[in-house]
């Protein structure tokens, strides 16, 4: 075996990295080759040396860094936040409003409608969900397109209601019971 060869087993040796018959080969070589001997000794020196001389980072380093990293997943949260809440806040007080406008159309009308409509909303935030997914694989806009897929549902509630309006249902249904 060559000492170019010796060289690579006594890195391999210094990763613990070395297999048996690689290890006897190395040993052989190193009886009989100064050289390699020198350099093998020279090498556990200085790995010896930098185990020695290894700085020690100070206990609130580590504390620092976790509170760094912390710090920017709160302001990426906080900046994110109000693009979220404030729709989700309107969406919820417009749905509100829509299905109490539904409840004065009837009872009937109202499951009808409310069933359909939710048919279609659950396939359209599938559909979101699934379009999210794929495309973007974000948290954020993964919610973002949730919301889409509500003002969808939302739409679609507003239509039902002014169809509703158009054709009179709801204030003859309210007569025919009082």
């Amino acid at each position: 075996m060559g000492c170019e060869k010796a060289w690579e087993l006594m890195m391999s040796r210094m990763d613990g990295e070395i297999q048996g018959r690689d290890s006897m080969i190395l040993e052989n070589h190193l009886r009989i080759c100064p050289e390699c001997r020198r350099q093998e000794a020279s090498l556990h020196t200085v790995v010896q040396e930098l185990e020695r001389s290894r700085p020690v980072a100070p206990e609130s380093t580590e504390r620092k860094v976790m509170e760094r990293i912390c710090d920017a997943r709160r302001k990426e949260t906080a900046a994110i936040l109000p693009y979220v809440v404030l729709p989700a806040a309107l969406l919820a007080g417009l749905l509100a409003y829509l299905l109490y406008k539904l409840y004065m159309s009837g009872p009937v009308i109202l499951i009808d409608k409310a069933a359909r409509t939710l048919t279609v909303f659950y396939k359209v935030c599938q559909s979101v969900a699934a379009v999210s997914n794929v495309l973007f694989n974000t948290q954020y806009l993964g919610g973002i397109l949730m919301m889409v897929g509500f003002s969808l549902f939302a739409g679609i509630i507003v239509l039902i209601s002014r169809q509703l309006r158009k054709k009179g249902i709801s204030q003859a249904y309210w007569r025919t019971i009082k």
